[in-house]
């Protein structure tokens, strides 16, 4: 077949595509929908006038003033004088200041408390300043009748030797001395507490420190001894000491024993302790 007769004109082409695109449109188109009419919106409902009626604005209240109840203080419940709390107040230790000092004697004297005079005497040595001296001998003036001033302590303590029947100190006037003996030194309290058991039958307001810590001054002991013959560095007009127990008869030089205050040695087959 000759090569012209196996080609199709392009005319016929175009004729069947067209046909064939026109029916796959058609086949393929989907109807059209029918329009959606938009919603009627619904009339607005009036109110009645009365239910428009703009309210009235509410008044702001007022504040309340509120006036405060007085209240009275209550006073405090005054605490009533006690002798052993007032030894403390007086002197509590060593360092207390003279205001708290001053107020202490002031609540001593307001209340003619006698049993304070040991305790005041005793305090007036270890007092740090003379007007706080001067302070206790005025109280103590008043409650005595006495008229030795804030530096006369050694004539406080002579005349209350002569007069401790009368100016018992407070129950509690061993605890406290031992308290301040303490802060001097602590064996001093060793030596006080027996009392405290009734052990000690001495005058605790007769016992003052001396001003030296144990051992101190050194004791003589057991000293050797010599017969009056041999003992010729006495003098005629020497004074001694004279102890005789169970026969066995002693002499002690005041001028040697002034220097050491004790002696302890064993006379007559008992042990003494000679204390000058």
């Amino acid at each position: 077949m000759p090569l012209t007769s196996r080609i199709t004109p392009i005319s016929v082409l175009t004729s069947a595509l067209a046909t064939a695109l026109i029916t796959v449109v058609a086949c393929a188109a989907e109807p059209t929908p029918a329009p959606i009419s938009p919603p009627v919106e619904s009339p607005a409902t009036q109110l009645p006038a009365a239910e428009l009626a703009t309210p009235s604005p509410t008044s702001t209240p007022s504040a309340a003033v509120m006036t405060p109840t007085a209240v009275s203080t209550p006073e405090p419940t005054p605490i009533p004088y006690d002798s052993d709390r007032a030894m403390y107040k007086v002197f509590p230790g060593f360092g207390m200041t003279s205001a708290r000092t001053y107020d202490a004697l002031e609540e001593v004297r307001l209340n003619g408390d006698k049993s304070m005079v040991p305790v005041l005497i005793e305090s007036m040595r270890y007092q740090s300043t003379a007007n706080a001296r001067e302070a206790s001998a005025e109280v103590l003036r008043e409650l005595t009748g006495e008229q030795y001033g804030g530096e006369d302590w050694k004539q406080w303590m002579e005349w209350l030797g002569r007069n401790s029947a009368d100016y018992p100190p407070p129950d509690g006037y061993l605890d406290w001395k031992i308290d301040i003996l303490y802060q001097i030194y602590p064996q001093f309290a060793r030596f006080l507490r027996p009392a405290l058991e009734g052990q000690i039958t001495v005058d605790p307001t007769e016992i003052v420190w001396g001003g030296v810590i144990t051992d101190g001054i050194p004791d003589i002991y057991a000293p050797k001894l010599l017969t009056s013959d041999a003992a010729d560095y006495l003098r005629d007009d020497d004074r001694v000491f004279g102890v005789s127990i169970n026969g066995d008869t002693r002499a002690y030089p005041l001028r040697i024993i002034n220097g050491h205050e004790m002696v302890n040695d064993t006379i007559g087959g008992e042990p003494i302790s000679l204390a000058w």
